[in-house]
């Protein structure tokens, strides 16, 4: 019995993935799903059988008829509830546009709920909160659509943009990819003007526009340019500090950069952060100056010794 109602939930599974994709190719939904690719061709037979009109083959992948629709499926509760989530989280995370894009999505999907669903939706409203970190800065109104949109086009963009250092620069840029590292956007690009993939920080963008130049290369996935950044940018930090320092700040230090944590034989954490500001590490050292000592660089003892020193004791 169990078997044939996986059966069924992975069949209307595969009925939606066939309704919001061009193409759904029978290897994807088999990792997807858990099951072999013979198990997928039979359940597009299955579909194809039942009056689906599909098209396709085993080789390429399949896709509805051109023209074809399929009545509108209803959402349950919980995923109700897991959109609920998500337009919180882009209310506070991402730009205004991308927000009330997002908003006008979901007015779409509670008019597709039931009315008990919909009286769960709204009596629920209030009891998720995301909160944006008071250190970040608001990005351009419409960034994020922006740089989308020229990766589809594969056009070049050309940004105002200000680094770590406070240093403002004009920038020719070939966008491939947007991430997001708790607090804070990137993009990931080529650059023109160093020859080489950075990551750039949405909320340092000023000013952003699509040129009629096209990409001059064919660029990798995002996923692997995800570790590139600007050198000028990062600084390697080494702390040795205790454990419960590690365990008790946990939030803090990867806010701070924290990228690496390895356990000494003397039971201290020696923590590995690739930070932007050395003052910000600076002043968490010598707020923990009982149990972290810095290893490199030498030039954070330095910016401690100066803080101590203008202490108007």
């Amino acid at each position: 019995m169990d078997k044939d109602l996986n059966r069924i939930d992975r069949i209307s599974a595969l009925l939606v993935q066939l309704q919001s994709r061009p193409i759904v190719k029978a290897s994807e939904m088999a990792k997807r799903f858990g099951v072999s690719l013979r198990t997928i061709y039979r359940d597009m037979s299955t579909l194809s059988e039942a009056g689906v009109p599909i098209c396709g083959n085993s080789g390429i992948g399949y896709s509805l008829v051109e023209g074809y629709r399929l009545p509108s499926l209803m959402f349950t509760k919980e995923e109700a509830m897991a959109f609920l989530t998500a337009e919180k989280i882009i209310e506070q995370l991402t730009d205004t546009q991308n927000s009330n894009y997002f908003r006008q999505g979901m007015d779409k999907i509670r008019a597709a709920l039931r009315a008990v669903d919909k009286k769960y939706l709204h009596d629920m409203e209030d009891t998720i909160a995301v909160y944006k970190s008071r250190n970040t800065k608001e990005s351009l109104p419409n960034l994020m659509q922006v740089i989308l949109s020229s990766i589809n086009d594969k056009l070049i963009v050309e940004i105002n943009y200000t680094n770590a250092g406070e240093n403002k620069s004009n920038r020719l840029l070939e966008a491939v990819g947007i991430s997001y590292s708790h607090p804070r956007w990137y993009l990931a690009a080529w650059c023109h003007l160093r020859e080489e993939y950075r990551m750039f920080r949405l909320d340092r963008i000023e000013n952003i526009k699509i040129t009629d130049s096209k990409h001059t290369k064919v660029h990798p996935p995002l996923e692997s340019l995800i570790e590139v950044d600007d050198p000028n940018c990062l600084h390697e930090v080494i702390l040795h500090t205790s454990k419960e320092v590690s365990k008790n700040f946990a939030d803090r230090c990867h806010y701070m950069g924290l990228v690496e944590e390895k356990e000494l034989e003397n039971g201290q954490i020696e923590q590995t952060y690739m930070a932007y500001s050395l003052e910000g590490l600076a002043r968490w050292v010598l707020a923990n100056a009982d149990t972290t000592t810095v290893v490199k660089p030498i030039e954070i003892k330095s910016i401690i010794k100066q803080i101590i020193k203008n202490l108007d004791l």
